[in-house]
């Protein structure tokens, strides 16, 4: 029995693969039309997603296969739903962000901001925290940890060198001022002579160095490991928890902010409510920040210590130990070895400014934006795909005519900043196809009628206050996405929660943006996301130290995602209307909203 179970456990991949189609089989069989269909390719996909039996893209095609075997969609319609406009902001962003990692600038950006914040423990850890957050909200949270946690572990290896070295030498001084007296008196002796003078003078000094030295060091060491290691192991959790928390902070920073904005656009077609690259950050910014500062102070407690004499000195400029300079040093030896800016640094940082600021005043909100100019037909996903087309084309060094060169031979051309092969290995496809997958099936669910089944048999949550299904939602979001990939998640969720936003009418982004960035609130499990992952495989930490740190965070992120959207949110918004596009958008069913413009929420 044991063998044969162990032979099932070998093989259970292969068994979810085969199993679970066949078990969900009866589901279309039984309740026929393509609502029931569609429940069971989204099921389906939920299970490969959940347990990874296969690849998280390839799971993602699954749509173009099913959906016009069962007439949800025919082939040419699933197709066109893979690549819609956000999709190509996506690709188009991290194109850029691809060009930011190969030219090292954010080698550059993370070591800069380092050693402005110094390398006092809670300075270093607010360093590397700034530091994360604000390079994520721009390339992937996945390269941002893979970058950071490199430098974690150079620093802390020369802090804790440095710590046990210092510590040595002050039990060495100590002891040597203790006995002293005693040296001296001996060597004052007259009638000793002089070799036996040296002799137990060196008697002393070995027995202090066996017996009380040899002892203090011992215990001081192991106090300095123990301090050490918690301040390890903060700082490395601090860089992937601060990675998901500045991706919430753009739209491009991570893949839920873009599946939000594209399913968006094909549930409510008519909507006149705009989720531009601006509208977003100018909402999410401000969240994100207040979570990173809670999120600061409660790694500074648990990991460092934080006693109200620590907080008045917190900030103060002190001596720097030993420990910290030698850590400072390595940072500076690092950022000395980029040498001064290049040709091709400084062309991606124009590009990367030029394109936040194209992004922001397309359509800012608060101000007419340079996309009126165009009659509204440019997206961000337009400025994406030109700033990244433009990188293929400018050159990675300093073009020869603009060198004071006295060479008069033939000039050559410069390599470009990003070449085809540099991307291809680069560049995240299967992210790319996951969100892609997503689409289709918001599609899908819209078009076969499953959204509606799925909002009406939510219809008991009516009784409850706005505030409350937005905070439950929340929660289950976040707990679902501890095991589940957090693209994944929010692909399955958003479909339901539009079409339970149109059931009660409520504004549907008080029932999506919420859930939506807690699917990247992922603290708990080393499994959550792959910043988590990356920053366990370095070995120093544990599930538990995960847990212990996260579910603090988790309460933290829900309780400010709750906050900001019933207080900011609602006049940022609107909350509080249901609007008309909302009434009669192609899923929804026929309500009282669909006859009047708008129902205020009571």
């Amino acid at each position: 029995a044991p063998k044969f179970l162990r032979q099932l456990w070998a093989y259970r991949s292969t068994l979810v693969i085969i199993l679970t189609p066949l078990i969900l089989l009866p589901l279309p069989l039984v309740l026929t039309g393509t609502e029931s269909a569609c429940g069971y390719i989204i099921l389906l996909m939920a299970i490969y997603w959940i347990t990874e039996v296969v690849p998280l893209a390839v799971t993602a095609l699954i749509p173009l296969i099913l959906f016009p075997m069962t007439g949800i969609m025919t082939s040419k319609e699933v197709s066109k739903a893979y690549f819609t406009d956000t999709n190509w902001l996506f690709i188009g962003g991290l194109m850029i962000a691809v060009a930011i990692e190969n030219s090292e600038l954010h080698r550059r950006i993370a070591l800069r901001v380092l050693l402005l914040f110094g390398t006092k423990p809670r300075r270093l850890m607010a360093g590397f925290m700034a530091t994360t957050f604000f390079l994520s909200m721009w390339i992937s949270n996945t390269a941002t940890t893979a970058m950071m946690l490199p430098i974690v572990e150079a620093v802390f290896i020369q802090l804790k060198e440095s710590e046990i070295r210092t510590h040595r030498e002050m039990i060495k001084v100590k002891n040597m001022h203790k006995y002293k007296p005693t040296i001296m008196f001996m060597v004052q002796k007259k009638k000793l002579k002089q070799s036996m003078r040296y002799i137990q003078i060196a008697f002393i000094k070995s027995s202090l160095s066996k017996n009380t030295q040899g002892k203090e060091q011992r215990e001081i060491e192991a106090s300095v490991n123990e301090k050490m290691e918690r301040l390890v192991k903060g700082i490395t959790l601090c860089v992937p928890y601060a990675a998901s928390i500045g991706g919430t902070a753009t739209l491009t920073g991570t893949a839920p902010n873009l599946v939000l904005a594209g399913q968006f656009q094909i549930i409510f077609p008519n909507a006149t409510q705009d989720l531009s690259f601006g509208t977003w950050m100018a909402y999410s910014f401000p969240n994100a920040f207040v979570i990173l500062l809670l999120s600061y102070a409660w790694l500074s407690w648990l990991f460092i210590g934080f006693g109200f004499s620590e907080l008045r000195t917190c900030f103060k400029c002190t001596e720097k130990t030993l420990g910290e300079r030698n850590a400072e040093s390595v940072l500076r030896r690092e950022y000395r070895t980029l040498g001064g800016m290049r040709w091709e640094e400084g062309t991606v940082l124009t590009v990367f400014i030029l394109t936040a600021i194209l992004w922001f005043f397309r359509k800012p909100g608060f101000m007419p934006g340079w996309g009126q100019l165009f009659n509204g037909n440019v997206s961000d996903g337009t400025v994406a795909m030109t700033m990244s087309f433009i990188l293929f084309m400018l050159p990675r060094e300093r073009p020869e005519f603009l060198c004071n060169s006295k060479d008069q031979g033939l000039m050559r051309p410069a390599r470009p900043i990003v070449d085809w092969p540099t991307m291809e290995r680069k560049f995240p496809w299967s992210v790319a196809l996951l969100l892609a997958g997503g689409f289709a099936l918001a599609s899908g669910a819209t078009k076969s009628g499953f959204s509606v089944w799925m909002g009406n048999q939510l219809r008991f949550l009516g009784g409850l206050q706005p505030w409350a299904i937005c905070l439950v939602v929340s929660i289950v979001v976040c707990l679902f996405t501890e095991c589940s990939s957090n693209t994944a998640t929010t692909t399955l969720f958003v479909p339901i929660l539009a079409q339970l936003a149109q059931v009660l009418e409520i504004h549907p982004l008080y029932l999506l943006v919420s859930p939506v960035l807690s699917a990247s609130l992922a603290f708990m499990l080393p499994v959550a996301t792959p910043p988590n992952a990356i920053a366990f495989a370095y070995g120093r930490l544990k599930v538990l130290d995960l847990v212990k740190a996260g579910w603090m965070l988790n309460i933290i992120g829900i309780l400010v995602l709750t906050f900001f959207i019933n207080t900011f949110g609602r006049s940022y918004f609107k909350l509080d209307t249901f609007p008309a596009w909302a009434a009669l958008a192609p899923s929804a069913l026929p309500t009282a909203a669909s006859i009047n413009e708008t129902t205020t929420i009571v």
